[in-house]
């Protein structure tokens, strides 16, 4: 039996500071935050903002890797919270062709345990939905009331300078335990 998943958005991006990025993801019943990397964060600000940089970074590189091999994302679903951070499953199709580069019937899909923060950076890039699973929603705190997006007006999101909200400080001081942190977003010099 297939899981039923919950189709999701960025609603709005906090930040980047020195300190990270407040992620607010969520869809019209419930909207919950995650804390990502300082460049993660600027990543998706880039995307949103559509802006391309000059040379290519880490998320371009996989872009063009993934075009060069003819390899689509299927899916990007944020799967868990373990350990008090959040899982993501990126979701690859590959069609198998014969030696004169023609399709055979056959696709190849392949599931990678990845970061939450790449896999919203390659959802905006590859133009892909977030999906999220039930058992996430169920574990993440509703913050639509407390940030006023329960109102949201249909549109792309943005990014807003970063004044700290009243509901992040509590949020923040549960996050200083990892929970709802991306997966190694704050390990040093990881690119």
């Amino acid at each position: 039996m297939a899981e039923s998943l919950e189709k999701i958005r960025i609603k709005k991006v906090l930040g980047p500071t020195n300190t990270g990025t407040a992620v607010l993801l969520g869809n019209d019943q419930k909207t919950f935050v995650m804390f990502i990397g300082l460049y993660e964060g600027a990543a998706i600000i880039r995307e949103l903002n559509g802006e391309v940089p000059a040379r290519p970074l880490t998320h371009e590189l996989v872009s063009y890797i993934l075009t060069g091999f003819n390899i689509e994302i299927k899916q990007i679903i944020i799967s868990d919270i373990l350990n008090n951070t959040f899982c993501a499953t990126l979701v690859l199709e590959q069609k198998v062709t014969d030696g004169n580069g023609e399709w055979v019937g056959k696709r190849n899909e392949v599931r990678i345990d990845a970061r939450p923060s790449d896999c919203l950076i390659l959802a905006l890039k590859e133009k892909r939905d977030i999906f999220c699973t039930p058992q996430v929603l169920e574990k993440v705190r509703d913050i639509s009331e407390e940030i006023g997006l329960e109102k949201e007006v249909e549109g792309e999101p943005g990014s807003i300078p970063f004044t700290k909200p009243s509901f992040l400080e509590g949020l923040e001081d549960e996050f200083d335990a990892d929970l709802g942190k991306d997966r190694e977003s704050e390990e040093e010099g990881e690119s």
